[in-house]
């Protein structure tokens, strides 16, 4: 089903809540953004990929359970998104410990590396980003990564745009703490851009 692209997005949800066909236009238009913003958080493509199906997956099996209230529906994306990258850093936290214990007792084990993002200014800060907490970890993508206003975090993360600033340059602090000065001029030159 094709729709121009100046129909209300309201009409196309309250569609595709009657016919999922009409999904494929949500899909369409929000897949790569959300893709992004699971790439920028878990740094391998097969894993956003599958991060990425169970969003729309989920989105798709719940699209009657979204109410409009004042938040965009790509924010309930969004969050779905978060929830699904929390989940998946949850998994990813037991296998790592899995693995130490391996490695222990067999050193020679070897495991294969993450695909590289194609973004060089997160590429570059991604072995610092990895280092904080994950709350820290997802503030500093959508708001510099992502290049999300404090409105439409705060839409996403359900916080108040005041508690997020602050939250946002705490994270940036603990952040300049553990880069070296040369890694954190260049970064902040990258960002910047």
């Amino acid at each position: 089903m094709k729709y121009r692209d100046n129909i209300d997005e309201n009409e196309i949800i309250a569609e595709a809540k009657r016919d999922y066909q009409a999904f494929d236009y949500i899909y369409e238009k929000y897949m790569p953004q959300v893709f992004q913003y699971v790439m920028y958080r878990v740094y391998n493509r097969e894993t956003a990929e599958d991060i990425v199906s169970t969003v729309f997956f989920k989105a798709m099996k719940n699209l009657n359970l979204f109410k409009w209230r004042k938040i965009p529906f790509s924010a309930w994306l969004y969050r779905i998104a978060y929830n699904e990258i929390c989940n998946f850093a949850k998994k990813e936290k037991k296998q790592e410990k899995i693995r130490q214990n391996i490695l222990k007792e067999d050193p020679e084990s070897t495991y294969e590396m993450n695909n590289i993002g194609e973004d060089k200014s997160f590429r570059f800060v991604h072995d610092y980003l990895k280092q904080l907490p994950l709350k820290d970890q997802d503030l500093l993508t959508l708001r510099f990564f992502e290049k999300k206003s404090f409105t439409e975090i705060s839409q996403i993360t359900g916080k108040n745009e005041s508690t997020l600033r602050v939250n946002v340059h705490r994270a940036l602090k603990k952040l300049e703490s553990i880069m070296p000065e040369e890694v954190l001029n260049y970064a902040y030159r990258q960002i910047s851009l």
